[in-house]
């Protein structure tokens, strides 16, 4: 059987999450943010500079990748289609805030056109 003290242990007493959380309300309240609100954007700025390292910042953004939002082949409704706009807006903002991305990636990744090619309009209509 182990040792359960062994000193390699990296255990907190509930003494040590309490003060934690009770430190990180305190914040939040002087800062007019919910506690979850300030560990959301703790963890977005801790990754964001982690994103600095190139072999972290690829397993990153395969991670995230895997989140990403999915379209459908088909939009039943206008509003399936405003979400799912919606909900691709809200990802690229979160790859640019995380430094996963460059903005000139999510352009091309979102574009119907290849960006070396120019667009051309042969005729018009009307």
């Amino acid at each position: 059987m182990p040792n359960q003290l062994s000193q390699s242990k990296k255990r907190m007493t509930i003494a040590e999450h309490s003060a934690v959380l009770a430190a990180l309300e305190t914040i939040a309240k002087s800062e007019s943010l919910t506690v979850t609100d300030l560990i959301r954007h703790s963890a977005r700025k801790f990754i964001a500079e982690r994103a600095s390292d190139s072999r972290l910042s690829q397993k990153m953004r395969l991670a995230v990748a895997e989140n990403a939002p999915k379209m459908p082949k088909v939009f039943r409704t206008p509003a399936k289609l405003a979400k799912f706009k919606r909900e691709q807006r809200e990802y690229d903002k979160l790859l640019q805030e995380l430094n996963l991305t460059m903005p000139d990636e999510i352009q091309r990744r979102n574009s119907l056109v290849e960006h070396p090619q120019n667009i051309r309009m042969t005729s018009f209509a009307g």
